[in-house]
């Protein structure tokens, strides 16, 4: 079966190629495999439904999806994503937009930071090392805890961590920095708060926007981390945020660094990369070929290897 990240590139070179037939067709038969990614790929069924001049089949796609189930998608999107223009104005396509709109409000007014803790198994009396992870944008913990709970195993204690900030039903994002600096904090203090914390083996790390975050929060000391993992790190502030940084002080940080070989910010390694040299900051890139912007398939190797060069002296 394609891993998700395959089925994206697949569903956007169908629609680059205005294929839309063929891409809702991809949708369709590829729904019942993603139950977990049921939000985007319902929002890709009613862009192409609407494509393809399909504006009934369109809307009542969009209102099963509400009548049945928790979707909501960005309201600013269904009212103005030009897929979806030739709905936007009808009366009933606008009555459900204006649901999804109260959902968001009311999501952005309920959400509180979410942690999935995965602990070694009882009878450890040791400190633990801790892990604390952050997903990428649009993402969730429970979709991304897959890739880091194994190491429980190993004796960490991993936290798997969600923002409060949501974009859609399910999707979750890291854009207000300072809401997730204070969050990442609280998350920590709860964590050697409930747990024999070994506070100086920290490794922070994140997939994509939340590997941004993660080194941020080393970079700049909010936590005392002795290692960042970055697996496709993106930081969208880099320019802005690096001059901000508190002055270059001795350090056991290490940055270890994970990218495809279809990465396609190959420049924000390179800012990364320099700005370690600049921080006498040790640093490693890996590249997995054949891999895209995503989690490598065989990624526990990866992550030994990671750990070995952390944790190295």
């Amino acid at each position: 079966m394609a891993t998700f990240s395959e089925l994206t590139r697949e569903f956007l070179g169908l629609y680059g190629r205005q294929a839309y037939a063929d891409a809702l067709a991809l949708v369709q038969a590829s729904l019942p495999s993603f139950p977990e990614r049921r939000t985007e790929m319902i929002t890709w069924k009613i862009c192409m439904q609407s494509r393809l001049g399909r504006s009934a089949d369109a809307i009542r796609t969009l209102a099963t999806a509400i009548e049945t189930s928790s979707y909501w998608w960005i309201p600013a999107a269904l009212r103005k994503d030009p897929d979806l223009a030739p709905l936007q104005g009808n009366p009933e396509y606008e009555r459900l937009v204006s649901i999804c709109e109260k959902r968001c409000e009311t999501a952005a007014h309920n959400n509180r930071p979410e942690r999935l803790v995965f602990a070694p198994k009882t009878g450890q009396t040791a400190k633990l090392p801790v892990l604390i992870t952050f997903h990428g944008w649009g993402g969730s913990a429970e979709l991304e805890a897959p890739h880091w709970r194994s190491l429980a195993d190993q004796g960490w204690l991993v936290a798997v961590t969600r923002s409060s900030q949501q974009i859609a039903d399910g999707l979750y994002i890291w854009d207000d920095l300072d809401r997730t600096v204070r969050e990442a904090k609280a998350h920590y203090r709860a964590l050697c708060r409930d747990y024999p914390v070994d506070t100086r083996r920290l490794v922070l790390a994140g997939f994509s926007q939340g590997g941004g975050r993660a080194l941020w929060l080393s970079l700049s000391r909010a936590l005392p981390a002795r290692g960042f993992i970055g697996v496709g790190p993106f930081l969208d502030e880099f320019d802005e945020l690096m001059p901000t940084l508190p002055p270059p002080r001795r350090t056991k940080l290490r940055a270890y660094l994970v990218s495809g070989s279809e990465e396609q910010d190959e420049g924000m390694f390179a800012q990364i990369e320099e700005l370690c040299k600049t921080r006498s900051i040790p640093f490693r890139q890996e590249v997995v070929p054949g891999v895209g912007h995503e989690y490598p398939p065989d990624f526990a190797p990866i992550l030994s290897r990671a750990f070995a060069f952390i944790f190295e002296n």
